[in-house]
């Protein structure tokens, strides 16, 4: 397993599969006659409102009280401590079970 040949195989394996991956030389692009680059020569500068006048800023006086919050956000922590509890009960009881279910195979 640790002979030299096989470490060769193994070693030109690795080369020749990581190297098709790799992008083409412009070299091998000009030898074929190509001559122009497929590469965009121009950059397209695209901005969302850029005419207009600039967004007002946000801030707490001129945002609503109920901007964005979900159901959950508008729960008391009295009212989400079930739901934390289960949801701390849900990931962990798998954990306990496999457990269980490997100290009672011995």
């Amino acid at each position: 397993m640790n002979s030299p040949v096989f470490i060769i195989v193994l070693c030109s394996i690795i080369l020749a599969s990581s190297s098709a991956f790799a992008p083409s030389n412009i070299s091998s692009i000009s030898r074929q006659g190509k001559t122009h680059s497929s590469i965009p020569t121009t950059t397209a500068r695209m901005v969302f409102g850029g005419d207009g006048e600039p967004p007002k800023r946000i801030t707490r006086e001129n945002e609503p009280d109920e901007f964005f919050a979900s159901k959950m956000d508008k729960m008391s922590d009295q009212e989400k401590l079930p739901l934390a509890l289960a949801g701390l009960a849900f990931i962990s009881l798998p954990f306990i079970a496999g457990l269980i279910a490997l100290y009672s195979a011995k």
